[in-house]
């Protein structure tokens, strides 16, 4: 008994170890560490809720696509781009901080487009299409992070403008507007506010 006991701790120990390190395989990123899209004046675990910042990503060609990453949250394909804005992120057991919404995370089939979206019925239509969601991830064990998005202006928020290009299926999230517009992207609105 006291030996099946072991065994049963050592493949749990050896399970857990394997599920820590394991990634996706279809995700492509340029970043592998957690740290590095962490704002380094908020210790992740320690908080409900924190802000991080947003890496952004290209991949150009016939596929052209721009993907984000904030955390384990959303995925990393092409080019690191840099960190163009922040995003909250919360333990997805509890509610979204107040004044905020959920962000929703989405790559669509083949990676050709990443949407970013607050409603659940767009959400809900694009799983139904086969996308795959990235909205919700699980760190360093138990803990589920989600990202949240503020529903209104305020001390050191700006908007965050949604763009999408037709010729090449490719949303583009940017807080400078007329970053979009030089693109030769169509405006689709603000999805919420975020921190520089």
């Amino acid at each position: 008994m006291k030996t099946t006991l072991k065994l049963s701790i050592v493949c749990t120990a050896i399970f857990a170890a394997m599920t820590f390190t394991s990634c996706e395989k279809d995700e492509i990123q340029a970043e592998n560490t957690v740290s590095e899209d962490l704002d380094t004046s908020s210790d992740i675990l320690g908080k409900a809720s924190a802000i991080s910042a947003v890496s952004r990503y290209y991949s150009g060609g016939s596929n052209t696509v721009h993907t984000y990453r904030v955390l384990n949250l959303g995925i990393g394909i092409g080019t690191y781009e840099g960190r163009p804005f922040k995003l909250g992120t919360y333990d997805f057991n509890q509610a979204a901080p107040s004044g905020t919404k959920q962000l929703f995370l989405l790559l669509s089939p083949g990676n050709r487009d990443f949407v970013m979206t607050t409603s659940g019925a767009e959400k809900f239509n694009l799983l139904r299409r086969g996308w795959r969601d990235y909205s919700v991830r699980t760190l360093y064990g138990n803990i589920q992070k989600a990202a949240y998005i503020h529903n209104s202006g305020g001390s050191g928020r700006v908007k965050l403008y949604r763009f999408y290009g037709s010729s090449n299926t490719d949303h583009l999230y940017t807080t400078n507007y007329n970053e979009g517009v030089s693109a030769g992207y169509a405006y689709e609105g603000v999805i919420g506010y975020v921190y520089r």
